[in-house]
């Protein structure tokens, strides 16, 4: 889908919200960003206390404490952009797709070298992003293999984990709440280093959208998939914890709900036909009664995957060729770009 990016003409049609952009961008950061970010941060430190309580890796709080802190993160990770790409913290949040296994290399040289940095969970930023973030986590209390291994030292690598996704959930919303929510709403002021003008930080909202969606039919879907011949069920995402199917859902609830308020400025039909089309993928992806994506190896079953995947690229397409425009922006660039 990067191509449509590339072949939109620079030059777009002053959109008639011009003069509402700077109440668009602070409605997105009231209702949208802000309050998901409070949001992972308040489920990180629940992870983070239920792993200190009991580090029991089936233990139902604990594995509660991790889904909901999931679900938060999924909820903003299509906010690829200001305090989460600092410091690489989106990667260190969530490194995947691991196409090298580079995750259970990372778990497996810690426990192997008894590495005393878990112990000092405010040090463990310096661990290998592999090491780090809600995979790391995955597969540690998921994967069969860590099961019989050193106990004690997998708990204290677990609670290690789990304070870093903490610190670093505090670190971008906190960044937000002092500075780059300043940013967004000052779009456009004589002192704003980030957004020259209200409309390069609609462009920033809209690329979000459109990162989400991406990102959710090019991986989420795209890499369990495989081919008819040779489909990649183990690809999916966090399918060891059964969380495949439910990310995408998550991740297309938060751009749909971005999108609605992008929407809300633009008059006509365009709006109306945006957040159908976004509707029906979401709905799409709700009827899937396949967590991990296990029957795309059964033609019945690939074929609603694949409905799936038709739903979020027509929306993707026409979010590109007609909400755009109605905004006066254009895709840009994402932080996924190249990946």
């Amino acid at each position: 889908m990067k191509h449509l990016a590339f072949a939109l003409i620079a030059l777009l049609p002053v959109p008639a919200l011009a003069q509402d952009e700077a109440a668009l961008l602070a409605q997105a950061v009231t209702e949208h960003i802000l309050p998901s970010y409070e949001n992972l941060a308040e489920a990180a430190q629940v992870l983070e206390t239920a792993a200190l309580t009991d580090c029991t890796f089936d233990g139902p709080d604990l594995r509660a404490a991790y889904h909901d802190a999931f679900d938060a993160w999924i909820a903003v990770s299509h906010l690829r952009f200001g305090p989460s790409e600092d410091q690489n913290r989106a990667f260190a949040m969530a490194f995947w797709p691991d196409k090298k296994g580079f995750t259970a290399k990372a778990l497996t040289a810690l426990i192997s070298d008894q590495d005393p940095i878990v112990d000092t969970p405010e040090q463990y930023s310096e661990v290998s992003i592999a090491g780090r973030g809600f995979f790391a986590l995955d597969m540690l209390m998921f994967d069969p293999r860590y099961l019989d291994v050193d106990a004690d030292y997998t708990c204290r690598l677990l609670r290690a984990i789990t304070t870093d996704i903490s610190i670093v959930s505090d670190g971008i919303l906190g960044d937000w709440q002092s500075e780059y929510a300043t940013y967004m709403l000052t779009a456009g002021s004589d002192t704003n280093p980030v957004y020259f003008t209200p409309a390069e930080g609609v462009q920033e909202l809209f690329k979000a959208v459109l990162t989400g969606l991406e990102f959710t039919q090019g991986q989420r879907l795209s890499r369990p998939m495989g081919t008819f011949d040779r489909p990649r069920a183990t690809r999916a995402e966090a399918w060891r914890s059964g969380r495949s199917s439910r990310n995408v859902v998550i991740a297309l609830n938060a751009a749909q709900e971005l999108s609605e308020i992008l929407t809300s400025y633009v008059s006509g039909g365009v709006a109306q036909d945006a957040n159908a089309r976004l509707a029906y993928a979401v709905r799409q992806a709700e009827r899937l009664d396949d967590p991990v994506f296990a029957g795309v190896a059964d033609p019945s079953d690939r074929f609603k995957v694949e409905a799936v995947q038709t739903s979020i690229i027509a929306a993707y397409d026409y979010l590109v060729e007609e909400l755009g425009p109605a905004l006066g922006v254009n895709p840009g660039f994402n932080a996924l770009d190249g990946d």
